[in-house]
C-alpha cells in the first residue's frame, strides 16, 4: 500500500514573514547561544553619517592623451597603396 504523502509547502508570504518574527542568535565557539548584538558591533555613528552623504565629484578629471597618431598614419598609407595597386590594375586593363 502506497504511503500518503502530505504536501504541506508554504507559501511564500507566509515563510518570509515567520522569517522575520525568528530570533536571530549566535553560537560562540563554546557552543553557547547568545543575542546576535552581544557578537556584533555597530559601525560608528560617524561613518554611517559618512557613507550616507556620499560625495558628489564637482568636475571629472581630464585624462591624460596617451594615445598616437601611428595607427592612423599607417592606415592611411594602406589606403594609399590600395588605391595604387587599384589604379595600376585599371590602367593595365585598360579601363
Amino acid at each position: 500500500m502506497p504511503a500518503t504523502v502530505k504536501d504541506e509547502a508554504a507559501k511564500p508570504e507566509e515563510s518570509r514573514a515567520e522569517l522575520e518574527r525568528a530570533p536571530v542568535t549566535a553560537v560562540r565557539p563554546s557552543g553557547e547561544e547568545v543575542e546576535i548584538a552581544q557578537v556584533v558591533t555597530p559601525p560608528p555613528a560617524a561613518e554611517v553619517a559618512q557613507a550616507a552623504a556620499a560625495p558628489t565629484p564637482a568636475a571629472e578629471p581630464k585624462l591624460p592623451t596617451t594615445a598616437s597618431p601611428l595607427p592612423l598614419i599607417a592606415l592611411l598609407g594602406l589606403v594609399a597603396l590600395g588605391g595604387a595597386l587599384t589604379l595600376r590594375v585599371a590602367e593595365k586593363r585598360g579601363l
